[in-house]
C-alpha cells in the first residue's frame, strides 16, 4: 500500500465551485501521471489496488475541493481492495468466472496466503486437487 501511496501527491486541489471540473482534474491527473507508475510497476494487485485509491480520490473529488491522500484511511482503502478480490478476483480463480487477466494468478494466491485469507486460499487448493 506504501507504494500505491507514494505515486498520489500529496494533496488535490480542485475548483471550489465544479464537483464535475475537480473530478475531471483528478482523472487527468491519473491517466498523465499515476496509472503509468502503476503499470511500470508490472505487479498487477498493485494496478487494481491503485485503481481502488482512484476510486476513493473521485468520489472525494466530488464533495470536497481539497482531498488529502494521508487522511484517507488505509483500512478503508484496504477493505475495499479485498472486497474486489473477493468479488471479482478470486470468482476468476476458482473458474466461476471467466479469467479476464486483470491479476496474476501467482501473485494473487501469494497475497492472499500473506494476508491470512486462509479460506480462500483453501479452496483454491481443494478446486485443483
Amino acid at each position: 500500500m506504501n507504494q500505491v501511496l507514494a505515486w498520489w501527491p500529496d494533496e488535490l486541489i480542485g475548483d471550489d465551485g465544479d464537483a464535475g471540473a475537480r473530478q475531471s482534474s483528478v482523472v487527468r491527473l491519473y491517466e498523465a501521471s499515476i496509472a503509468p507508475r502503476a503499470i511500470q510497476s508490472a505487479s498487477m494487485l498493485l494496478v487494481q489496488l491503485d485503481w481502488v485509491l482512484f476510486g476513493i480520490v473521485v468520489d472525494l473529488s466530488r464533495k470536497v475541493s481539497r482531498v488529502r491522500i494521508k487522511d484517507i484511511r488505509p483500512q478503508l482503502i484496504k477493505d475495499k481492495f479485498h472486497a474486489l478480490l473477493t468479488n471479482i478476483a478470486l470468482p476468476q480463480l476458482l473458474g466461476e468466472k471467466d479469467w479476464d487477466g486483470s491479476f496474476e494468478r501467482d501473485e494473487l494466491v501469494n497475497y492472499l496466503r500473506a494476508e491470512d485469507m486462509v479460506a480462500a486460499t483453501q479452496s483454491i487448493f481443494r478446486c485443483r486437487a
